[in-house]
């Protein structure tokens, strides 16, 4: 697993990911926050989003976060692969590969109706970026 969950919350989910790169931090908490909706291995490619926020570490990961849920919600849209496109301290943008979530194929888990800015927390040390998101459920 390229993620593992928070479990010490109560009435709500959250996920912890590290990764050698703050790109792919960011790549691996979305396509976490959409393997908590469903399973994504399951997920065929065939459709693509482009999507981007303006902000700062740390908000920048929950607001690029809830911009996939909204996404998601108006599409049926649950990201498989993902590709940070532009990355600066001001601003994200990111490519999100993936396709249609149907209930009757795709086993339902979590329905999360946001990222919060709760613990909301990126950390580097000794080489390795670490993130917490604690999501509305």
């Amino acid at each position: 697993m390229f993620y593992e969950t928070i479990d010490d919350i109560t009435a709500d989910a959250g996920v912890r990911v590290r990764a050698k790169t703050l790109e792919e931090l960011i790549c691996k908490v979305l396509l976490a926050t959409f393997n908590e909706i469903t399973d994504i291995s399951c997920i065929s490619i065939n459709e693509e989003y482009i999507i981007e926020v303006g902000s700062v570490l740390p908000f920048m990961l929950a607001d690029i976060i809830n911009q996939a849920l909204a996404v998601h919600e108006k599409y049926n849209f649950i990201a498989r692969e993902c590709e940070v496109l532009y990355l600066d301290k001001e601003r994200l943008k990111v490519k999100l590969k993936g396709g249609k979530f149907d209930p009757e194929v795709n086993e339902p888990k979590l329905l999360i109706k946001a990222a919060t800015y709760h613990r909301l927390n990126i950390e580097h040390k000794e080489g390795v970026y670490e993130a917490e998101v604690v999501f509305d459920i």
